[in-house]
């Protein structure tokens, strides 16, 4: 029957990071699973509770919170917040003792009972470096803005995107579907959803959403995505 996004969400994700019970991991996650995260990249159970461990030690108190979930096919979906006092050291980063949120979107891809692939992306390294820098240094590199991500995808791609369409890429990464993209964007056609990613697909040359997913994720492209509503 397959994993649900429900039981993905209430037996897996919480568990996981809300009780730090890691031998759900070996539930869900299949042996040789690709597992992709900021902090790491391995395969198999043992690399995603080495991610979560080195979580569990940069961060007392974590707590983590769901903000979307959706399921396409065998494709999960979810967009989460962190909250956690910065107790442990973390991409070279010494505790600063703030209490620090953060934002992570993550793709699995599911095969059976078992998840088979775990990407995910956090703004982690973002949020600590803007907390380690007294306010009044922070520089303008840390501002991340639509105009600053479309000048980053040109250099990345050679094509420019429109704002309109950085916009639904947003959403699109995120999850949401054509009629709900439609709708946040202040009640647009479903058809000019459409026609906005297929401009897309068509500028970055990507044929599929985990295609999509990959190249702004492995450009270093996705804290613009995470950070802004």
């Amino acid at each position: 029957m397959g994993i649900s996004a429900k039981n993905f969400i209430n037996q897996f994700i919480l568990p996981l990071w809300n009780e730090k019970t890691l031998e759900v991991i070996d539930t869900f996650i299949s042996p040789g699973a690709d597992i992709r995260t900021t902090l790491l990249t391995g395969l198999g159970p043992t690399a995603l509770k080495d991610n979560a461990k080195k979580i569990f030690q940069a961060f007392s108190t974590f707590e983590l919170s769901i903000k979307e979930a959706i399921q396409k096919g065998k494709y999960i979906i979810y967009r989460w917040t962190g909250k956690g006092i910065h107790s442990g050291e973390v991409f070279n980063v010494q505790p600063t003792g703030q209490k620090i949120t953060f934002s992570e979107i993550m793709l699995g891809v599911t095969q059976g009972e078992w998840i088979t692939s775990y990407h995910s992306f956090s703004n982690i390294p973002q949020v600590l470096c803007a907390a380690s820098i007294p306010a009044e240094n922070k520089p303008e590199r840390y501002l991340c803005n639509i105009e600053h991500t479309i000048s980053k995808i040109k250099d990345y791609t050679g094509k420019k995107l429109t704002k309109r369409e950085i916009e639904c890429l947003k959403l699109w990464l995120q999850g949401f579907s054509i009629k709900e993209t439609a709708k946040r964007l202040g009640n647009l056609s479903c058809r000019t959803i459409q026609t906005f990613r297929e401009n897309i697909k068509r500028k970055l040359n990507v044929e599929t959403y985990q295609q999509l997913f990959n190249l702004i994720y492995y450009n270093g492209m996705m804290p613009f995505f995470l950070t802004h509503n």
